[in-house]
């Protein structure tokens, strides 16, 4: 059984695996792939989250910015719930989901 993931880091969005070259979801599962409001969503996620991260900043090489976060963070869990749904409602068996993400917005890192 397939396993999709759900998980940030920077350059993609949280569904995974992806084609780490395009950033688009490559679960292999064609139904999830090829879902247009999917890819929006993953892109939507991708664009904020990597928003939230400054280089060279505060002695850090890459530090991710709380308050640039905390002003997404509302955004960035409504397009989970609406990812999280349409997985489960693609899903007839064929794969188990994995949330990394709701931890990560919730407090976790």
């Amino acid at each position: 059984m397939q396993k999709i993931k759900l998980m940030f880091e920077f350059g993609h969005g949280p569904i995974w695996p992806l084609d780490l070259f395009t950033g688009q979801p490559m679960t292999v599962i064609k139904l999830v792939d090829n879902a247009p409001d999917l890819k929006a969503w993953d892109n939507r996620c991708l664009e904020l989250w990597d928003e939230c991260y400054e280089f060279n900043s505060h002695g850090k090489a890459c530090y991710l910015n709380e308050v640039t976060l905390a002003n997404y963070k509302q955004e960035l869990i409504d397009l989970v719930v609406k990812i999280k749904k349409r997985l489960v409602k693609l899903n007839h068996g064929e794969f188990i989901l994995e949330d990394q993400v709701t931890d990560c917005l919730n407090g976790g890192s």
